[in-house]
């Protein structure tokens, strides 16, 4: 009896859309001397009356034709919605050395030890130089010989005795010797290791007694205190990252996330890998070491006010994408435009509203007005 009864409202609507369409037809010469849009308002609330009693009808349909779809169902709500450009890189020492020997020779003592804490110019191991002292303390016993015969010829001079040639002769010895004696003090400087910045001893490969020659790496100085992490971003991003701009480092081994802004930006766009460098300069922390492994995330799009849905819940087809909302006991299927996508999320650029229940679980046996059952 509920069926028929059904039926015939079915069969009156039917009647009453074409009663209306014949009406519709004839009074369109009435309408005339309305507006556009005051005809676009009065069609619009006729649809609007249309569709409410089709839905009244399909509400009092029997339920028991087909089995609800059990669902669930998140409000939405606008939310702050970022796209990021993610690279990965590695943190660099901006001052990281190989303190080299500048001579050849054999380490005859080391100075400092790892995780020593040392300061520019400080020795840091000595290499054996006994031979240039050797000809050092020769060239001094020579300088000294010469100094006094230079003494003698200046007072003979002047006393009007011995020639200009005598005096000149024993002023070049004297002047000569010095200058090797200034070659051999140079000399001896480079038998000294000595590190060139502020920094902590990291390494030491070198023992007492080993010969070594320069090249070689032997003691390592980093400062910590100057580190910085630096990655390579496409080309195709030139226009879209400015020094500046707020990003996101990832340290996964350390379980750490610093949040801060690139310090610089190259202008160069290298010709072999088709990127441009980037640059974050970290604060002093001791997690940090260089070479570490960093995930970077430069913001390069911010929506304060979005709609994001999950993106595995947009549908796609020939004609466009679409979701499904609850509304009542029933899926309504929703064209949507889709926007900015980053990982598992996607904005939503049009038809969405705040408020819309979107169903995030069984939406796949779906079909638009199939009836369903929320469930948590």
């Amino acid at each position: 009896m509920l069926i028929k009864n059904a039926f015939h409202r079915v069969l009156w609507l039917m009647a009453s859309v074409g009663i209306i369409w014949f009406f519709s037809a004839c009074n369109a010469k009435t309408d005339q001397h309305l507006s556009k849009e005051q005809q676009l308002q009065k069609l619009l609330a006729e649809r609007d009356r249309i569709n409410q009693e089709i839905e009244s009808l399909r509400q009092s349909l029997p339920t028991t034709q087909k089995t609800a779809t059990p669902v669930s169902v998140i409000t939405l709500q606008p939310q702050v919605f970022k796209n990021y450009i993610e690279v990965q890189g590695h943190v660099d020492a901006q001052q990281n050395v190989n303190v080299n020997p500048e001579m050849s020779g054999i380490v005859t003592a080391i100075y400092v030890h790892v995780g020593q804490q040392v300061h520019k110019g400080q020795v840091l191991a000595q290499l054996d130089d006994k031979v240039v002292r050797q000809q050092l303390a020769q060239l001094q016993t020579q300088l000294e010989f010469a100094r006094d015969l230079y003494q003698r010829q200046q007072n003979l001079w002047s006393q009007k005795i011995g020639t200009e040639v005598q005096l000149l002769q024993a002023k070049n010895n004297y002047e000569n010797i010095q200058k090797q004696i200034d070659v051999i003090q140079s000399q001896l400087a480079l038998y000294k290791m000595v590190s060139p910045i502020d920094g902590r001893v990291d390494e030491i490969d070198l023992k007492i007694g080993q010969a070594v020659s320069p090249g070689m790496s032997t003691i390592r100085v980093v400062n910590l205190h100057d580190l910085r992490v630096k990655a390579e971003i496409g080309e195709n991003y030139i226009t879209q990252v400015h020094q500046g701009d707020p990003v996101e480092v990832i340290f996964p081994d350390a379980q750490d996330t610093l949040h801060t802004r690139l310090s610089y930006v190259s202008n160069v766009i290298d010709p072999n890998s088709r990127a441009f460098q980037v640059e974050i300069k970290l604060p002093s922390n001791s997690i940090f070491k260089p070479n570490m492994m960093a995930v970077i995330r430069v913001v390069n799009y911010v929506n304060p006010r979005a709609i994001v849905v999950p993106i595995n819940v947009v549908q796609q087809t020939e004609s466009g994408n679409y979701v499904f909302i609850a509304e009542g006991n029933y899926a309504r299927q929703v064209n949507v435009v889709i926007g900015k996508a980053y990982k598992d999320r996607v904005e939503i650029v049009s038809g969405l509203k705040p408020g819309d229940q979107l169903i995030i679980n069984g939406y796949l046996d779906l079909e638009d007005h199939s009836p369903i059952q929320i469930v948590h």
